[in-house]
């Protein structure tokens, strides 16, 4: 492959999916409200909501938005309560996929929201522009071991590039719609 993954192409393509996303005023405005939900609610949230649980949702994949909204009210802030206070990374990810509709690239974006300098969303398109620079091999998966993988690729692509893994998610992203 002649393009190289460096700052300025993360840049270039980041840029991208956000004029995309301006565009999109919903999914624009969702993300934002996301975020600032969450960081309305102090360093490191307790919890989260059924009403937050299903915005990200909507965001990630809105088709299984019924099976999320199933779970109870309760249910939601007590396993989320956990998720986001271990330091154990595979039970941090795989209680979550104890809630209905929520499998680990869900899962993912959930902690995305909740500690975006540690974690970014698992997407079968930024996994795809990964392979596509030789950087990620096999196939996509809803497992923990998947998922430990690709996030440390991209840490220590953010890391070396100097942006934040949000950034190199939504480079990712875009990349991949403008390829296939």
């Amino acid at each position: 492959m002649s393009v190289k993954l460096d700052k300025a192409w993360i840049e270039k393509y980041a840029k991208k999916y956000d004029d995309r996303a301006k565009a999109n005023k919903k999914e624009y405005l969702l993300e934002e409200k996301i975020f600032e939900y969450i960081k309305g609610m102090g360093s490191t949230p307790l919890f989260l909501t059924k009403d937050i649980l299903l915005s990200i949702t909507e965001w990630k994949a809105a088709r299984v938005k019924g099976y999320v909204d199933k779970n109870d009210e309760q249910y939601i802030k007590d396993i989320t309560r956990v998720s986001l206070s271990t330091k154990n990374e595979r039970l941090k990810i795989e209680i979550l996929t104890l809630l209905n509709g929520v499998q680990i690239r869900m899962a993912s974006a959930i902690l995305m929201f909740c500690f975006p300098e540690q974690y970014t969303v698992m997407d079968y398109r930024a996994w795809d522009s990964l392979k596509a620079f030789d950087m990620i091999d096999g196939e996509i998966n809803d497992t923990f071991e998947c998922w430990q993988k690709y996030n440390e690729i991209c840490r220590e692509i953010a890391t070396q590039n100097g942006v934040s893994l949000r950034e190199l998610d939504k480079a990712l992203w875009q990349y991949n719609g403008e390829t296939k």
